[in-house]
């Protein structure tokens, strides 16, 4: 499969670099038999093909004994909203089938630092509420406590050296599943 996607690859550049030449005297001498030849003598060991790496909307931990379930908001609510994509929501259902009957879920909701503090309380419980939501309709045997504590628990910094710091406000904008 690998040599085939390789193959490919190769001959698309080709093609287009005999194309770019194909009006200049600097156009290479290579026949289709060569061009045929060189493809096949190409291996790619799958370690050396890099994939994107795949954007988390779930990450786990365990904090003081409870497991903590990061949700990425980012990912699963548009800027300022607190609407979740039902494919979200499915991954939401499914991080807590293990979970049993009756467990209590505590579901906090977080922002960064932009806006005033008001308006990310209320964003904060709203996200918060809606995941709430989900897994009442999902799972009505658990037992839920939701909050929204706006930027009041960041776990990284907004600013970093005076400036903004996109990378610390973006961890600090989660909802946090805590189970247990």
């Amino acid at each position: 499969m690998i040599k085939a996607v390789a193959a490919v690859l190769v001959a698309v550049v080709f093609a287009t670099l005999g194309t770019a030449f194909a009006s200049s005297n600097d156009a290479p001498d290579v026949s289709s038999a060569e061009l045929a030849e060189t493809i096949s003598d190409i291996e790619l060991p799958r370690e050396d093909i890099v994939f994107p790496k795949p954007i988390e909307v779930i990450t786990e931990t365990v904090d003081e004994g409870q497991r903590v379930i990061g949700l990425n908001t980012d990912i699963l609510f548009g800027f300022a909203e607190a609407v979740v994509a039902e494919a979200g929501a499915a991954q939401i259902v499914e991080a807590l089938a293990d979970v049993p009957q009756g467990t209590t879920v505590l579901i906090g909701g977080h922002t960064d630092s932009i806006g005033d503090d008001a308006s990310n309380q209320v964003l904060s419980q709203q996200r918060a509420e809606a995941i709430a939501a989900i897994l009442r309709s999902a799972r009505p045997d658990l037992v839920l406590t939701v909050t929204g504590y706006g930027e009041s628990q960041p776990i990284a910094s907004n600013t970093k050296g005076g400036e903004d710091d996109p990378e610390g406000r973006a961890l600090n904008r989660r909802v946090e599943l805590r189970v247990g």
